[in-house]
């Protein structure tokens, strides 16, 4: 827990950001375009964008695991349009709710709505600066603006009480002093600390705002980006107490005529501003937070109306027509945790659920997709989460130590896995129908706000797990007729399978016969007998793989569903008159992988045939499979097949993918390796061989997972 004294990261690793609040007149404009069907991304990011707390809720968002965009994002339309526009409106109106509900006192407020106007006015004055300046990056500097007092808001909702003895204080310097002597660190500190934990910001904003208070002659061989927040905070101050210019204040970095021009912009730019916001004028002077302080009370009343007309469902979000469904477990989790750090602001979670193999275990899985899937036997009754999930009631998991050996052993690795000292576990399902459990890892210091948030997050989990019954019952449907329909297809391509194979058999018979009675014509003859038999082999090869993989429109391919269809029927069509053995060792976890099913087929049947005809007579071949594999931070799925024949000499190991290579007789034979190597090199993968211990040869294939698959 975060207790005084301490240090910025021990408040940030407490920090709960759902607890930052924002003015009233913000949240209700907010609403308003949450209600228009008309309004954009656009309006709802110029909005937020004038709001510290906010924008740092989605940047946040990006920066969580739930998104992994994994690139920079300094534009908050780019951001509203990363995190989707329904999620963005759901977020405000979860958080609207949460603030009218919050019992804010009349300081509090105050304090709000005096911090957005100060951070307004700093961010639009840092943006023009820059901007006069020819600085590459205005916007960088309007972040830097608006977040520059973002520890003070920390500090706030935190200790409210305690800091309104801090705000006190006449200038910006006491404020600090008093800070450090309270709290062992100031906000430009705790701010610039919070915001180095969001990659996608550039790290020159969190330096500014650290050193916003900092002497000019401090800041002189500093990045320029430093001076300008300096700079602009010191403006900012003046014009939110104010409402004008200070007449003594003179400009390091603009001369006076430029820094006129900057006054009457950001005077309109603010104006404009309040207007949208229907914020009243305040006579001849800019806004002030004078000028905020009738308005407040009044705007919160409005909110609540708002929010009393706002249809509950559509605040939880999940009765949206266009919501997105999920189809896997995985999938499920990864939808939850991102609208649960959104809403919320929950990012430590996981999903347990039945497994889909074996009823008396239940699957963990995490939100980190290259994380394994954990199994939990059901019979466990020590376990608080088990018996949590099998009642359908929430539960806290409290050991006093998480390496306690008297807690069960379950429950210690899942807040192990969860990278926290408690857990809440919630129960996911709908009327009578159960789907599983979400666990949400926390600090003891955040538990209370989290048991605050329960009913509302209970509700939301509901509604997610109404849906995906809804879409599952359709989906069971759709596999009985789907199933129906290509049973009928089946018959009848299994009987034209059948009726072009027996002429294939019959032809290839009759070459056999004549190239015995015909052995006195020379070998040139045997030659031209032995490529008609190649390519009649080939024409059944294409029949055979025709027959197996007409369904090439699904876009799902699991590895192990794959090769337990597939390496049977091709076995038993390449085997001839041989026995052959197949011996199983696949990974329980069925990998999705990024190929299509039409060209893992022709892989694995390159393959099968390549071990099958490694041995003259009775063949065994061993399939494997890995469902994850993690080379040079790339995520790949494993198969192998492993034959006991002869092996390959070390002269054509070198040159074994090429199209002319084969270690066996005959003028066509060589090519199916190299038809390996080309299909799963264009699917980025990859195909390598090795010997076994008996000699015999393995080759392995290296298949990219569907997570590491670009979007279109």
């Amino acid at each position: 827990m975060y207790e005084l004294g301490s240090s910025p990261k021990s408040l940030i690793e407490s920090l709960e950001l759902v607890r930052l609040h924002s003015p009233p007149h913000i949240l209700s404009r907010l609403l308003d375009i949450c209600n228009n069907p008309d309004a954009g991304s656009e309006d709802l990011a110029r909005i937020i964008s004038t709001d510290a707390a906010l924008t740092s809720r989605l940047i946040m968002a990006l920066n969580s695991v739930a998104f992994t965009v994994g690139e920079p994002v300094d534009d908050l339309k780019q951001a509203v349009a990363l995190l989707g526009q329904d999620l963005v409106r759901t977020m405000i109106l979860t958080m609207s709710i949460q603030q009218l509900f919050s019992g804010l006192i009349s300081s509090q407020k105050a304090f709000v709505c005096n911090a957005w106007l100060d951070s307004l006015y700093c961010a639009l004055f840092a943006r023009d600066i820059a901007s006069s300046l020819d600085y590459e990056f205005p916007q960088d500097a309007y972040l830097a603006g608006l977040l520059h007092d973002l520890g003070q808001t920390v500090f706030d909702a935190r200790h409210h009480g305690q800091y309104t003895d801090v705000m006190a204080q006449k200038t910006e310097l006491e404020i600090i002093n008093k800070e450090v002597l309270k709290f062992g660190f100031s906000h430009t500190e705790l701010g610039a600390n919070i915001i180095e934990t969001w990659p996608n910001l550039s790290m020159t904003i969190a330096d500014a705002v650290r050193f916003h208070h900092e002497e000019e002659e401090q800041l002189a061989g500093g990045d320029i980006l430093c001076r300008v927040v300096a700079e602009a905070s010191q403006l900012a101050w003046h014009w939110s107490h104010t409402g004008e210019a200070d007449a003594e204040w003179q400009s390091k970095l603009v001369d006076a005529a430029e820094l006129k021009k900057i006054y009457t912009r950001v005077r309109k730019q603010v104006a404009t501003t309040a207007t949208e916001l229907g914020i009243p004028a305040t006579g001849k002077g800019a806004l002030t937070q004078a000028g905020l302080a009738d308005y407040n009370e009044k705007e919160t009343i409005r909110m609540a109306r708002k929010i009393r007309d706002t249809s509950l469902i559509k605040v939880l979000c999940c009765a949206e027509s266009d919501a997105p469904v999920a189809d896997t477990p995985r999938q499920l989790l990864s939808r939850i945790a991102r609208e649960m750090q959104l809403l919320f602001s929950i990012a430590d979670l996981a999903l347990l659920i039945p497994d889909g193999e074996n009823p008396n275990y239940l699957s963990f899985y995490q939100v980190n997709p290259v994380q394994p899937v954990s199994r939990f036997s059901i019979d466990n009754n020590n376990s608080q989460i088990i018996l949590g999930f099998l009642d359908r009631r929430s539960v806290w998991v409290e050991p006093e130590n998480k390496h306690d050996p008297v807690a069960p052993i379950s429950d210690r690795q899942i807040i192990r896995r969860l990278n926290h000292e408690i857990a809440l576990s919630l129960p996911l399902g709908h009327g009578d129908q159960s789907i599983g459990a979400i666990v949400i890892g926390v600090n003891r210091g955040q538990k209370n706000s989290l048991g605050n948030l329960s009913r509302l997050i209970s509700g939301y989990l509901e509604n997610v797990a109404m849906q995906w019954l809804s879409h599952n019952r359709v989906l069971d449907q759709q596999h009985i007729d789907d199933d129906l329909q290509e049973e009928l297809e089946q018959r009848d391509v299994n009987k034209l399978v059948h009726e072009i194979s027996n002429p294939l058999s019959i032809i290839g018979n009759y070459i056999d016969i004549i190239k015995a009675n015909m052995k006195s014509e020379g070998a040139e003859n045997n030659r031209e007998f032995e490529i008609l038999k190649e390519e009649l082999q080939r024409i059944g090869d294409i029949v055979l793989n025709f027959k197996d993989t007409r369904d090439t429109e699904s876009t799902e391919v699991l590895l192990n569903d794959e090769l337990k269809t597939c390496v049977p029927l091709y076995v038993k069509s390449v085997s001839r008159d041989k026995e052959v053995e197949i011996r199983w060792n696949l990974d329980g976890e069925n990998a999705e992988i990024n190929i299509t099913r039409d060209e893992l087929r022709q892989v694995v049947l390159n393959l099968v045939k390549n071990a099958v005809e490694a041995r003259g007579r009775n063949a065994e071949i061993v399939i494997s499979s890995r469902h994850f594999v993690n080379i040079d931070g790339k995520a790949y799925a494993q198969f192998t097949v492993a034959d006991r024949g002869r092996g390959i000499d070390a002269i054509t190991r070198n040159l074994l993918f090429t199209a002319s290579t084969s270690t066996k007789r005959g003028a066509n034979r060589g090519l199916g390796l190299s038809v390996v190597a080309e299909i799963l090199g264009a699917v980025n993968g990859h195909i390598k061989y090795m010997e076994t211990e008996g000699g015999g040869a393995s080759f392995e294939a290296l298949i990219p997972l569907l997570l590491n698959k670009p979007d279109n």
